[in-house]
């Protein structure tokens, strides 16, 4: 009977954790998956924590690439490059 309990205390738990979740599966080829695996024991993670931490770092990768792109459209207080080398050459004479 304790065993029956503490099942049914694990899994309400369980669902307690996993409400707010989605599963997503993803279908790999084994060797792929071996890999995963192999480098998440590495780690000392799990394959799904392993997976989370590398679809955040890629994700926050994009995000830069994306904020440094902006960054690299604003022209407000810039010059061309013609300009600047030509600004060159006169502050050299």
């Amino acid at each position: 009977m304790d065993i029956i309990i503490a099942n049914i205390a694990n899994k309400e738990a369980l669902m307690q954790n996993t409400t707010n979740r989605t599963r997503y599966f993803l279908d790999i080829e084994p060797e792929l998956r071996n890999r995963l695996k192999a480098m998440a024991a590495l780690k000392g993670k799990s394959m799904k924590e392993w997976l989370t931490e590398a679809i955040i770092a890629k994700m926050e990768d994009e995000i830069d690439a994306t904020e440094g792109l902006t960054a690299l459209a604003d022209v407000d207080g810039t010059i061309s490059l013609e300009d600047y080398l030509e600004s060159r050459k006169t502050n050299k004479s």
